[in-house]
């Protein structure tokens, strides 16, 4: 009876492990996601020049990833503005952060590169209105 209730233990036990490694995995990207989204923006609207604010977004977006382990990931950063100049005061910028997670242990058929999620997040923000207008 020992031997039926380990097999079967076993059987039970690797797919729930697995399934809490997949779902742990998507989490974690999907609030760097938002991490990075929320960050980059902040680091766009607070910038002295549109440049240094595309660096700066960048930047912080990486660090987000980092922060949750996900280094190896590259993700996509779309910046967008409500006004033809984005640091216009009173006017918004979008950031948009997608990448592309592995699924764990789960390869694409005939290759041996892993499965991959889309994971998408986006946050506005409102340049400060007391920004000094003339500013790049």
């Amino acid at each position: 009876a020992s031997i039926e209730f380990i097999v079967v233990g076993v059987a039970i036990i690797l797919p729930l492990i697995y399934i809490a490694i997949t779902v742990l995995t998507l989490n974690a990207a999907q609030f760097a996601s938002h991490q990075a989204a929320r960050e980059g923006a902040r680091a766009f609207v607070t910038s002295a020049s549109i440049l240094s604010g595309n660096q700066r977004a960048i930047i912080a977006a990486n660090q987000a990833f980092a922060d949750y382990g996900l280094n190896e990931s590259d993700p996509a950063i779309a910046i967008t503005c409500d006004h033809i100049s984005c640091l216009t005061p009173g006017g918004s910028v979008s950031v948009e952060v997608t990448t592309q997670v592995p699924l764990p242990f789960v390869p694409r058929w005939g290759s041996s590169e892993l499965v991959t999620m889309p994971i998408t997040a986006q946050a506005t923000l409102l340049v400060d209105q007391y920004r000094e207008a003339g500013a790049p």
